[in-house]
């Protein structure tokens, strides 16, 4: 059994169970995690320096260790945005992980470091308290200089600068800046660390990113820097974020069992490759090679040589939020073929009976409805190994592609009624929530309480709420899929909210007694 230490992100869902619920699914593979009450909750940070004694305890006993920066120098992702730090208090923390490599010269780290986001949102539960009211205008602020410096700016742009600058309160504009001077320490001292052989591999997502501002000028330092040390074969950054566990441990499992995934991709749409999605900074096509690479794969352009598909419901022209569905246009039927789209699905399981993993990023934060709907009746949704439709393109990419490539190494989990059943829950997990949940309940939800409730601070109505999601997502579960999957009762056995909010749901489906494929 490989023992492999992983400190997550933070204490959500996505970041802290996902990926045991990944290495459960995994033979051979012990995935060890800090226990959750030392991860810290939203702003509160985590006892960083318990998890750093934590690690110290168990990484003798370990052969890898798939290490958050974030959480072990600030906290969480939502310290990165917001710590006090100073550089020499982040360098001393620093210094812990070559004392580990020290005392642990045969430990393989797999670390990863944000490059932090910049919001463009009025909006301060997971940002600095002054961005619920300045938050557009810094963000505005740092794609001006970016785009100014680059030379890419107009006159007019050049001129709006200054009085851009002028909106913000300085203290507000000299603590942001200081931040950001402290966070790319971090990030190009992790560079340093891989240089030293400290690191193994160093994967550098960019979180909530755009083509300019204070992210592309992180990246544009980190670039250079691993070109000047040459270490582009061991330094990954790309957009993302909350996938990160997952890809990683699922690179790592391919590492121990020395399997070199062959992934084919397939898209709905002529235009979907080259589309920029929300919150990244370039085409889908190339995020998702990067997300290939991290994984530990390659990207295969023949069918007939390959291991899996992600098959991508991909933006027709451009994308959209899922909430604004109702009001689509054309391009969403004259840009997609959907009809293709699921019938190549079911002839690539038939023809090569290999796994498929369905990533539906049409829309972000959720499913498109219409396409779900088809997916479902047209046997989709049974026949492929992972679905998932949530937050950022590629927050959905690298879950959905972490997950099916395990079904790829244990091929299609044919073998295992454990490991079997644990994927089906998991999948039926990301199709309740991602589908059902975001694009249906929760978008009634918050019509129905707008200005009444505040969805990120549920308090006393938790319980209340907790009800609500329950009844409606068992009468959509039953609409849907009649109450079963693959002839088991689907059970809604856990619902919970991360960070006392009603986006980030912690939901957990049982299928007791679910019927393998004969």
């Amino acid at each position: 059994m490989t023992k492999i230490i992983y400190v997550p992100l933070d204490e959500r869902a996505c970041n802290y169970i996902f990926p045991q619920s990944l290495a459960r699914m995994a033979d051979g593979a012990e995935l060890l995690v800090p226990p959750r009450e030392y991860m810290g909750k939203m702003k509160a940070p985590a006892d960083y320096e318990r998890i750093w004694q934590w690690i110290f305890q168990n990484a003798p006993d370990c052969e890898y260790a798939i290490l958050s920066v974030d959480t072990l120098v600030y906290g969480n992702i939502i310290n990165s945005r917001i710590h006090h730090r100073s550089r020499e208090e982040c360098e001393k923390t620093l210094d812990n992980f070559r004392k580990l490599k020290e005392q642990n010269p045969a430990l393989r780290i797999h670390a990863f470091n944000l490059v932090a986001r910049v919001a463009a949102s009025n909006d301060s539960h997971e940002d600095p308290d002054y961005w619920e009211n300045y938050g557009k205008w810094i963000w505005r602020y740092a794609y001006l200089k970016d785009k100014i410096d680059r030379g890419h700016a107009s006159d007019e742009e050049t001129a709006e600068l200054p009085k851009q600058t002028a909106r913000i309160p300085s203290e507000y504009l000299e603590d942001f800046l200081a931040r950001r001077k402290v966070d790319r320490f971090v990030n190009l001292y992790c560079v340093d660390l891989v240089r030293e052989g400290i690191f193994d591999l160093l994967t550098i997502p960019k979180d909530d990113t755009a083509e300019y501002g204070y992210a592309a000028m992180d990246q544009s330092a980190i670039a250079k820097k691993v070109r000047a040390e040459r270490l582009m074969n061991r330094v990954f950054v790309y957009p993302g974020a909350d996938e990160v566990g997952c890809v990683i441990f699922a690179r790592v499992l391919n590492l121990i069992h020395h399997y070199t995934p062959r992934v084919y991709v397939r898209y709905s749409s002529t235009l979907g490759p080259a589309i920029v999605p929300l919150y990244e900074d370039r085409p889908l096509n190339e995020s998702i090679k990067s997300q290939i690479t991290s994984v530990g794969g390659i990207l295969e352009d023949n069918p007939d040589r390959s291991d899996c598909m992600l098959a991508v419901n991909s933006p027709g022209k451009y994308m959209i939020e899922s909430v604004h569905q109702e009001t689509k246009d054309l391009t969403f039927s004259s840009h997609i073929n959907m009809h293709e789209f699921l019938r190549y699905i079911g002839y690539y399981v038939d023809n090569y009976q290999k796994a498929v993993g369905l990533a539906e990023v049409s829309v972000s934060n959720g499913c498109e409805n219409e396409f779900m709907d088809y997916a479902a009746i047209s046997g989709v949704l049974d026949q492929v190994q992972a679905v998932g439709g949530w937050n950022t393109s590629q927050n959905t990419i690298g879950v959905v592609l972490a997950q099916t490539v395990l079904a790829s190494l244990y091929d299609r989990f044919q073998k295992s009624y454990r490991q079997f059943r644990l994927s089906e829950e998991f999948k039926l997990r990301s199709i309740v929530c991602d589908w059902l949940y975001q694009s249906n309940v929760l978008r009634s939800f918050l019509k129905e309480t707008k200005g009444k409730l505040d969805p990120f601070a549920l308090g006393e109505k938790r319980e209340a709420t907790c009800s609500y999601f329950r009844e409606h997502l068992d009468e959509l579960i039953h609409l849907k899929f009649g109450g079963k999957y693959k002839g088991a009762d689907i059970v809604l056995d856990h619902l919970s909210f991360d960070w006392d909010g009603a986006n980030f749901i912690n939901l957990h489906v049982s299928l007791e007694n679910i019927k393998m494929p004969e």
